[in-house]
């Protein structure tokens, strides 16, 4: 109970970062919105996909790679230090690559406001900054400072807050905000530097040793790949409606898109699960990585589950209350891409990476990339000549249907390596009772509130309806009640 506990406030604590890191460019996002024609945000939204589909190609696997290796290797200040070596080289190496191709890609996918086309090279450093900084939030973690990296994660955050206020107020054009984000993004490189220094200290070992860097880079290739994979599979979508649709039209579908930041939950599971199954599958502990893969499913569901229900019943409401009526018919493309919510409740590549099976988990995002890419064109193209008021939302339904196809073969793959049955892998009858649950507390919340007006007063009134129903039903089954006790109190100790 007590490593339990103990796994929860560390996912607790990684997750406040990650909440204030995804909470930061929502508030961007609907800020800039707000000042911005709709021609200049789809250019903003490109450019910010486009940096988000390149970052984790020139990662190369190493923060996940980190992850694994830090727990094994003795000397852990030598394995930083190749691992910032190789990440810098890399992040010189995208750099350079935009600086010379930037003017064309941008012409390629028409990125371009009434000024004129968008210019890359203010947003250079910021992308540097991503590529290099991608081991201080692993190595923090690993190091057991994860306190460090919630409170790094929240300063970065408001900053980059500050920035769109500030360039709101002044009218900024995106180009400006694009240099200011490249400001905050080099000082927060500096900053983690530093603290990564300090977590790993003066006993842990000589900075130069070449032991291992074969096997780590050799390890870090498999996971490079699915994480590229995985990456374009991500944007695919956003690139199809580049080319098939304006880029106003790729401003609405950018605010429909807007990932729910549920991502966080996964993102700190993922960096505490990852060394423990690491762990756990090296002295063949197969049942306790399985047992500990459904706790953390448990835990999860609990918040995506609800949260599932609630925002597909008040979409409409969360569309207008965080961006204007502008975007209303946001809410449509944000529906679709909510059926991929409940997937979200386990993490299942990260698994297969902690037991040394990353190639399987790149395989299905090949898989993944390739039926969402096909789908996309399919759908948008067919969609254009039949239905073409319901066009936009061809690339969403592709990415959902190809989302659902990838999680069955994952499933099934850490079901085989674990040896486990499917009936046995996931918490069937508890997923059911939280859905039927959720489901009944959303109808009531939508029923509720019967008035029209302001959309933060419709999601407030119907989050407190939805939020007491909940409660009650989940504080009438006993062991719903005695996991909500443990969360409280895991959450209490953080």
């Amino acid at each position: 109970m007590a490593a339990e506990d103990g796994l929860t406030r560390r996912i607790g604590i990684v997750a406040v970062g990650r909440a204030a890191s995804t909470v930061s460019i929502i508030a961007v996002n609907a800020i800039l919105a707000s000042s911005w024609e709709q021609a200049e945000f789809g250019a903003f939204g490109a450019i910010w996909v486009l940096a988000n589909t390149l970052v984790p190609i020139f990662l190369l696997g190493l923060p996940t790679s980190l992850l694994y290796f830090f727990p094994r290797r003795s000397n852990t200040s030598a394995l930083v230090a190749q691992t910032f070596l190789v990440l810098a080289i890399s992040g010189v190496a995208l750099v350079v690559l935009l600086w010379l191709t930037g003017a064309r890609l941008v012409d390629l996918l028409d990125i371009a406001t009434k000024g004129g086309r968008v210019d890359l090279l203010p947003f250079l450093p910021y992308i540097f900054s991503l590529v290099v900084g991608g081991l201080i939030e692993p190595v923090l973690i690993a190091a057991r400072r994860h306190n460090w990296q919630a409170v790094l994660a929240l300063i970065a955050s408001i900053a980059l807050v500050g920035v769109a206020i500030v360039g709101n107020v002044l009218a900024w054009s995106v180009g400006e905000v694009l240099a200011a984000f490249s400001v905050v993004g080099m000082v927060r490189l500096v900053v983690g530097s530093g603290l990564v220094v300090g977590a790993l200290g003066r006993s842990e070992g000589r900075w130069v040793d070449g032991q291992g860097f074969r096997s780590y880079l050799a390890y870090a290739l498999p996971i490079a790949g699915s994480d590229a994979v995985g990456s374009l599979s991500r944007y695919i979508d956003r690139y199809v409606v580049l080319f098939f649709f304006t880029i106003e039209e790729y401003g609405l579908y950018h605010v429909g898109a807007l990932e729910v930041p549920v991502s966080l939950l996964l993102a700190a599971v993922v960096s505490v699960l990852v060394p423990e199954v690491s762990r756990l599958y090296k002295a063949g502990q197969l049942q306790e990585i399985a047992e500990l893969w459904r706790e953390a499913i448990t835990r999860l569901a609990l918040v995506v589950v609800p949260l599932f229900f609630f925002l597909f019943f008040f979409a409409g409401a969360v569309v207008l209350a965080v961006f204007s009526d502008t975007y209303a018919d946001a809410q449509w493309i944000f529906r679709i891409f909510l059926l991929a919510l409940p997937l979200r409740i386990a993490v299942y590549n990260p698994l297969l990476v902690g037991m040394g099976k990353a190639r399987w988990a790149m395989w299905g995002s090949i898989g993944d990339l390739g039926l969402n890419l096909a789908l996309s064109i399919a759908l948008s193209y067919t969609l254009k000549i039949y239905l073409p008021q319901w066009a936009l939302v061809g690339p969403a339904l592709a990415t959902v249907i190809s989302t659902y196809v990838q999680v069955v073969f994952l499933v099934g793959m850490i079901s085989w390596h674990l040896k486990w049955r499917l009936a046995d892998l996931l918490p069937w009858t508890y997923l059911l009772r939280l859905c039927s649950f959720s489901l009944l507390a959303a109808l009531v919340a939508r029923f509720a509130v019967f008035w029209e007006g302001s959309a933060w007063l419709e999601l407030l009134g119907g989050g407190a309806v939805f939020g007491v129903v909940l409660a009650a039903l989940l504080w009438s089954n006993g062991q719903d009640r005695q996991a909500l006790r443990q969360i409280l109190r895991s959450l209490g100790k953080a």
